[in-house]
């Protein structure tokens, strides 16, 4: 059985991205990247699970989202495992894989515009508070 197969197959009962990552997430991109959605719609659809609402991509948002993908694929264990959440969650998306490979770093770029050096630091901000959490006993 492949990895992917494999992947599919545990991620209808199990999270890849963690509650709180999910939820910190939500505050960010939320009715900005993403139309609007429940907070427990956007938690399935983070992990790739069936939604309520369907979930539409904001116009000229790729280029976010796919920074978010990068970040949030990077905290999912086994590694393999971030890569292929990464894949399904763009394909989710409507992303491809070679946009995808071309921009996630875009909004780290020195030339990048201030929105977009913002959402790096809310992205990065989110992903620092759900790690504290995480660590607290």
């Amino acid at each position: 059985m492949s990895d992917g197969i494999l992947f599919k197959d545990t991620s209808a009962w199990m999270d890849t991205v963690d509650l709180a990552l999910c939820l910190f997430i939500y505050e960010v991109c939320n009715d900005c990247q993403f139309g609007h959605l429940s907070g427990s719609d956007f938690v399935n659809f983070m992990n790739l699970k069936p939604t309520v609402q369907p979930v539409t991509v904001r116009p000229k948002e790729n280029l976010r989202i796919c920074y978010m993908v990068l970040s949030v694929s990077q905290t999912v264990k086994p590694r393999e495992r971030g890569k292929q959440w990464a894949e399904d969650f763009l394909q989710r998306c409507g992303i491809s894989k070679s946009y995808y490979d071309k921009h996630r770093n875009d909004v780290c770029a020195q030339g990048a515009t201030r929105e977009n050096r913002e959402y790096r630091k809310s992205i990065d901000n989110a992903i620092e508070k759900a790690r504290q959490l995480n660590r607290t006993p």
